[in-house]
């Protein structure tokens, strides 16, 4: 599409960009194609980023602490002279209501993409589509096992929103962990929304993984009695990329990743109980605070998002780096040490800068210093409606025992090797069975729902052998049996897996999971 109609009628060129031809096609870019960040800024007339207009001088609201807060790197004397605290950080960003919020967060993570050559990952919320302007180039991670079903929230004469065609990409997640390890081996410079998992798979691990003195906190899956609420998932993801991810890409460079979280104050509340009733949700917020300089050194920032900042819990916001406040042209920056957040009193800001201000502006500051910086009003393009995902989780399996349809999945069989052990797909059961999976071998990638009525790829499946491939249609219907096929050569076609077959259907019922 020419770059010379409108840019609301562009369309980014998003499979034409260095990190959508590896996302889409699996191959390496045209050497003259530009980046994700590049093409969202000319859509969206986002001017470039220059660390150094932030360099001090007299008379000026400037300093380096915005382009400290933005810019990650390995050592200071390798960046921009208005950097000098290499490394990844934690910042929380006040934003009143109508300052902007959702077009400040896309700025920011557009300029983290190009300058830090990083990936970002923006918590998907099952009341907001604010990811949407960035939807183009949007992969998407949804867990495995759940329904989701999408619906406008503008009266449009349109199907209902089905996530592939929302967005680039969409990908599935079976736990936190192999999320880590996958978001590890997509591109980099990639702008993901994750949507949490409400069955938590993989979160207990991950926080037991950290150094803590409180007690281990538990999480219920949604289908169960008192279930905790799907915003913990977060803690689990935050532990897992803190202590399982690596520190170093394969290409030498340091593995960057910054996570946005709107509505920070629902993770972390200033209110939070502990212990069973409470969900734990103070044990979590105590162990997040206990790894925040794990989560520095393991290239991991996090920027929270809230309206105010009595709504996060002090004892982990006391281990954050950077404040950002934006101006909503009512409410200004505090001006006195009473009125500074905790860790930040003791700078010298006795002006009010920003009650004067129009929406488009922000205060970036750190215990010393402070910065004043502006950002654009970007919209949203015309043709995407506000829109929502739900998910929906079976509340319980039925396996019907009667030859009254689906599938026996109790006589389930894979390839195996001399030793019994699985050679192609592997078996994974979760959530006292309402999640079964067949799940292809490492380094192959792809996962198969076993847990409906028929077999269901989750997504394309990937050959864990050099020279092998699964078909384009793997599953193989017969009387009998669903077979999934593997071609282990060009000329020879197997079964990997073997289900057989009821004659009717089976039947759950679905729970909507929460925010």
């Amino acid at each position: 599409m020419s770059q010379n109609l409108p840019k609301s009628e562009q369309d980014g060129f998003t499979e034409k960009t260095i990190q959508g031809a590896q996302i889409i096609h699996g191959a390496d870019p045209h050497g003259k194609w530009p980046t994700d960040a590049e093409e969202i800024r000319n859509r969206f007339d986002i001017p470039a980023f220059d660390p150094e207009a932030f360099y001090p001088r007299e008379g000026a609201a400037l300093s380096g602490v915005y382009p400290d807060f933005l810019v990650h790197i390995e050592n200071s004397a390798d960046g921009p002279s208005t950097v000098n605290s290499p490394g990844a950080s934690l910042t929380m960003v006040e934003a009143p209501k109508g300052s902007g919020k959702s077009t400040a967060a896309d700025q920011f993570a557009t300029y983290q993409m190009e300058h830090n050559d990083e990936r970002i990952v923006r918590n998907g919320r099952q009341k907001s589509s604010d990811w949407r302007r960035l939807a183009d180039w949007t992969t998407l991670w949804l867990p495995s096992g759940v329904e989701v079903d999408g619906r406008w929230m503008e009266t449009v004469d349109r199907d209902d929103p089905d996530p592939d065609e929302l967005c680039r990409d969409v990908r599935y997640y079976s736990d936190v962990h192999e999320l880590v390890a996958r978001l590890q081996d997509h591109p980099k410079g990639t702008y993901n929304v994750v949507f949490p998992d409400p069955y938590f798979r993989g979160c207990v691990e991950a926080l037991s993984t950290a150094d803590a003195t409180v007690q281990q906190p538990e999480f219920i899956p949604k289908n169960e009695p008192n279930p905790t609420p799907a915003s913990h998932w977060w803690f689990g993801f935050l532990a897992a990329r803190t202590f399982d991810g690596v520190r170093v890409d394969g290409d030498g460079e340091r593995n960057w990743m910054t996570a946005h979280i709107d509505e920070f104050g629902m993770l972390a509340p200033e209110s939070a109980p502990g212990g069973e009733s409470g969900h734990w949700t103070h044990q979590c917020v105590q162990i997040m605070a206990d790894i925040a300089k794990e989560m520095r050194s393991a290239g991991l920032s996090l920027v929270g998002y809230g309206h105010h900042e009595e709504d996060v819990h002090n004892h982990w916001l006391k281990e954050f780096d950077f404040w950002v406040e934006l101006s909503n042209h009512d409410r200004g920056n505090r001006t006195t040490k009473a009125e500074a957040p905790k860790p930040f009193r003791d700078i010298e800001q006795d002006q009010d800068l920003l009650s004067k201000r129009p929406k488009g502006f922000g205060l970036c500051y750190t215990a010393n210093r402070f910065s004043e910086f502006q950002f654009s009003d970007l919209g949203y393009p015309h043709d995407t409606p506000e829109f929502q995902l739900r998910l929906g989780i079976p509340e319980a399996v039925d396996v019907p025992t009667s030859d009254d349809g689906g599938m026996i999945v109790e006589d389930l069989q894979v390839a195996t090797d001399d030793e019994g052990q699985p050679t192609i797909l592997k078996e994974y059961r979760a959530a006292d069975g309402a999640v079964h999976e067949l799940r292809v071998l490492a380094p192959g990638r792809g996962i198969i729902d076993i847990s409906g009525e028929k077999p269901e790829p989750l997504e394309v499946l990937s050959s864990p052998y050099p020279d092998a491939e699964f078909p384009e249609n793997p599953i193989k219907t017969t009387q009998t049996h669903y077979d999934i096929m593997f071609k282990p050569d060009a000329n020879a076609e197997i079964v990997a897996a073997r289900i057989p077959r009821r004659t009717g259907p089976g039947t759950t019922t679905e729970v909507e999971a929460d925010e």
